[in-house]
């Protein structure tokens, strides 16, 4: 394997997109990683707006970045980035694959270069997975195979350790299923506390941080696309309740609480935040009723909660 002379850059910006991801956690907006890195004195950028595949002027052989776009209601997308069973199927740009951004990609995967994926979630937000690699291209296809080493890793650079290549392949083919649920996951969070306004559905509770994705009924498709109106904006109290079968909501969007709370007694956490809710509605629902819950997934969910309600 070559060694990879763009790795001080390569290194520079991983570590600077830890650092926004600690910050502002797993999901970005366009104007933080727009505001780019520091290296040598200088600002670089991490990705190009216009365009999927990006490296500084500074790097001479490979690319840094690539990135997905989910396009404003209206507009097409300019790539389709669905993952496959090997690893995410990223299409090449424009219809030239011997073009010069191609052939970036196609240099990153003879260096083994690890790179960033700014994987989009909604038009001016993305999800980084670093490092990704790419394993594979077929030029029938017009494609590159993604695939991901473990997420948010400390990357070495080539030629600082022996790797067995069988398992390595192993390796990030597990790790890539492991990134496609997580990405899921952020997906369907990103997109059910938009639909609920950034509010717990019970008790309107506004703050973001302590606001999960509840699934009404189990998503076990890791390459599902998130469906909003199989969620709930719960806060942590609530979604711990509804998990746990002590919070219920029938399919007309009636909230129960389970017998056995109501029966006890005890501080104002219980008697205003959860017995409190008793008989009334959902506070908030989305706004366009295909992402309001499905009654369906109202009905079967509730039948679980009244199987153990009075036990």
């Amino acid at each position: 394997m070559s060694q990879d002379p763009d790795w001080p850059i390569r290194f520079a910006a991983i570590n600077a997109l830890q650092e926004q991801v600690r910050r502002h956690g797993d999901v970005l907006s366009w104007d933080v990683i727009n505001r780019g890195f520091s290296f040598k004195g200088e600002t670089l950028h991490f990705a190009n707006r216009a365009r999927g595949i990006f490296w500084p002027r500074q790097m001479r052989e490979s690319a840094l970045s690539i990135k997905t776009t989910v396009p404003r209601e209206g507009r097409e997308a300019r790539y389709d980035d669905l993952p496959s069973d090997e690893g995410f199927d990223y299409r090449v740009q424009g219809e030239d694959v011997e073009g010069r951004d191609n052939r970036r990609l196609v240099r990153a995967m003879e260096l083994d270069a690890p790179l960033i994926y700014f994987y989009g979630i909604e038009p001016g937000l993305y999800s980084p997975i670093w490092p990704v690699y790419i394993s594979g291209v077929d030029l029938t296809a017009k494609s590159f195979t993604v695939s991901s080493g473990p997420p948010g890793a400390q990357v070495r650079a080539p030629g600082s350790y022996a790797a067995d290549p069988k398992l390595l392949t192993l390796e990030r083919r597990y790790t890539t299923v492991e990134v496609k649920k997580r990405l899921h996951q952020v997906a369907f969070r990103q997109h059910v506390l938009h639909a609920y306004e950034q509010r717990c559905a019970v008790c309107r509770f506004p703050r973001r941080e302590l606001l999960d994705a509840a699934h009404i009924l189990p998503d076990r498709d890791v390459r599902g696309r998130p469906e909003v109106a199989n969620g709930l904006s719960l806060c942590k109290l609530h979604h711990g309740a509804f998990d746990a079968d002590l919070m219920g909501i029938r399919p007309d969007g009636i909230i129960e609480i389970a017998q056995r709370l109501m029966d006890e007694h005890d501080g104002p956490t219980l008697e205003h935040g959860l017995k409190g809710f008793a008989g009334k509605p959902l506070g908030i629902l989305p706004l366009h009723p295909a992402q309001r819950p499905r009654p369906e997934y109202l009905e079967e969910r509730y039948e679980l909660f009244r199987s153990t309600r009075d036990s």
